[in-house]
């Protein structure tokens, strides 16, 4: 009797991880369908100056809505993203949560490079560190098999462009999805500050669906004026955004 119990519980456990996901119909309603229809494709991306007037289109139910921190940091532009990212096997939470954790895997993460022709490497180097005021590297947590509420990281990456660059890393995972951002808690510099502390927050909304691993993104940034006519401030972010989309997938599809 237990033995058949276990079974069924386990069938059931089973029947959780593995249903058949939402879809991007229902988590944005009032997008435009050709919006979606991109981002099942090739993926979509529109950068907007948010000094001007301006409106979203990438249009989110309230129960995915990651907003509020972009818009409320004031910044100079936005960029929303959204993409699928097709799936041969089902994929849970738990694999998106130890996909992020894998913070050294960064290392080495390419990117074209239209100046060079080529790919080059977007992340010379990548690790944890222990605080925002202990920068010393730590290496990667060993593999979860559970999930908390959040997580907090501290992080390091050295960029092609602008050398060592530190991020404060957070991991929630209330409701069907995981939210992940990524803030910088140092100014992050070429030959001069482009973006001070705190003026670059990343926000992304996770979620496995039925055709896909859903990638929402929502990034706010803020920098000087004379450091926009020496930077192209969306191109740099963007470019930086399909590295870390990459990243996340390639961690969740390892064996």
């Amino acid at each position: 009797m237990k033995k058949s119990m276990l079974i069924l519980y386990m069938l059931f456990l089973h029947v959780l991880m593995f249903a058949e996901g939402r879809n991007l119909d229902e988590l944005f309603p009032n997008t435009g369908a050709a919006i979606l229809e991109r981002a099942r494709g090739e993926g979509y991306s529109y950068s907007v100056k948010a000094r001007e007037p301006y409106s979203l289109t990438i249009k989110p139910v309230d129960e995915i809505n990651i907003s509020r921190p972009v818009l409320e940091s004031s910044p100079m532009y936005i960029i929303e993203s959204l993409l699928i990212l097709e799936n041969d096997k089902p994929v849970t939470k738990l694999d998106i949560y130890n996909a992020l954790r894998g913070i050294t895997t960064l290392k080495g993460r390419e990117y074209f490079s239209s100046t060079r022709g080529r790919s080059t490497v977007m992340f010379e180097e990548a690790s944890r560190v222990v605080s925002a005021s202990n920068l010393k590297k730590e290496k990667d947590p060993a593999y979860s098999s559970s999930i908390p509420l959040e997580e907090t990281m501290f992080v390091m990456v050295k960029d092609a462009n602008f050398g060592n660059c530190y991020y404060r890393a957070e991991i929630k995972t209330a409701g069907s999805g995981i939210r992940f951002s990524l803030t910088n808690f140092k100014s992050i510099n070429y030959f001069f500050p482009v973006i001070k502390q705190g003026k670059l927050l990343i926000h992304l909304y996770l979620e496995p669906l039925s055709d896909g691993l859903l990638v929402y993104g929502l990034t706010g940034v803020d920098t000087a004026a004379f450091a926009e006519k020496h930077v192209d401030i969306p191109s740099t972010i963007e470019k930086r955004l399909a590295v870390i989309y990459g990243w996340i997938w390639d961690n969740i599809k390892k064996p």
